[in-house]
């Protein structure tokens, strides 16, 4: 699967996105500001992986989230694991925004944050 087709699954999943027209707007899960891009080319978001794939996330669903890019950038600068950040402090960030990727979570099918099985894409 695209990451094109990752964002636009990350958005149908997300209570805060609608489409209109050819676009996805919403909200970053990040910093909550206001969020759009193009459904066929991804313009205008990335993909954010809640927790990294260097720390062993995965491209389930309810890992994956619409963020403007800037706040893609200033999170993995931040959590660097070459920064001397505790490890706690890290896990309780992905924490908050993986309960917050669940607050705003939308069912599209039988899989989901509280169905018991996963979505890997």
């Amino acid at each position: 699967m695209s990451i094109v087709e990752k964002l636009c699954r990350a958005a149908e999943t997300d209570g805060t996105f609608k489409k209109v027209g050819l676009d996805w707007v919403g909200k970053c899960l990040i910093c909550n500001g206001p969020i759009a891009f193009d459904s066929r080319t991804g313009e205008g978001a990335t993909l954010e992986h809640i927790l990294a794939r260097g720390r062993g996330g995965t491209d389930d669903l309810t890992n994956l989230a619409v963020v403007h890019g800037r706040c893609n950038w200033e999170k993995g600068r931040r959590w660097d694991p070459k920064r001397k950040r505790s490890t706690e402090d890290y896990q309780a960030f992905v924490d908050r925004l993986l309960a917050k990727r669940k607050d705003r979570w939308r069912a599209t099918s039988a899989d989901g944050p509280d169905s018991g099985r996963t979505r890997s894409l």
